[in-house]
């Protein structure tokens, strides 16, 4: 009687589990933050795909627990992959903040006069024992659309500490790099001017 009630309570248990509510998938996307203002450009944009090493180009979110080791999150992702999230996101902003005079993502019935072109080599969250921190390296390329000539360039490689050791706080970290990494771009090419 008691092996009975006690390989009940097991099966009790286990089916408990079983049926116990999974962990969500949670989804992000990359949110850049209100631009300043500052240049606009009397030209025509086209934002090309962001071309994004392999290894981060998933929907999966990386976090790196040394130099050499990353790991995937089981239950967080990018809502797309991020070469299509970080056009998106840079051809919103620029549209919103009115950098250009019309800005692309195809090519339509007027050719652009620039084509912004862009490489992801490092997004990811950093994790250490004191703290996290997101970390994003790109490199940002303007070009002469007619004559192909480059018109500026800039390369970067940046981390930011998260408040706390959570991975909700990782998107808006990488926006905001993302974002004021942009706008110094776009800085350098009014000053060039």
């Amino acid at each position: 009687m008691k092996k009975a009630a006690l390989l009940m309570g097991i099966l009790a248990v286990l089916g408990a589990a079983c049926f116990a509510p999974a962990k969500a998938k949670r989804y992000f996307d990359f949110v850049i933050p209100g631009g300043t203002g500052g240049p606009a450009f009397d030209r025509a944009l086209l934002v090309e795909r962001i071309d994004v090493d392999d290894v981060y180009n998933d929907f999966r979110i990386i976090y790196r627990v040394s130099p050499t080791e990353l790991n995937y999150y089981a239950y967080e992702f990018w809502a797309t992959k991020p070469d299509r999230l970080l056009q998106a996101a840079l051809d919103h902003y620029l549209t919103v903040r009115k950098a250009f005079r019309r800005v692309a993502l195809e090519l339509g019935k007027e050719d652009p006069d620039w084509v912004f072109r862009g490489r992801v080599h490092r997004l990811e969250e950093i994790d250490e024992l004191t703290a996290w921190s997101a970390r994003l390296a790109m490199d940002f390329e303007l070009r002469d659309y007619k004559s192909g000539a480059l018109v500026a360039r800039r390369t970067f490689d940046r981390s930011v500490s998260l408040a706390r050791k959570d991975v909700t706080l990782l998107p808006a970290a990488l926006s905001r790099i993302l974002g004021e990494e942009i706008e110094s771009f776009l800085g350098e090419i009014s000053a060039g001017r």
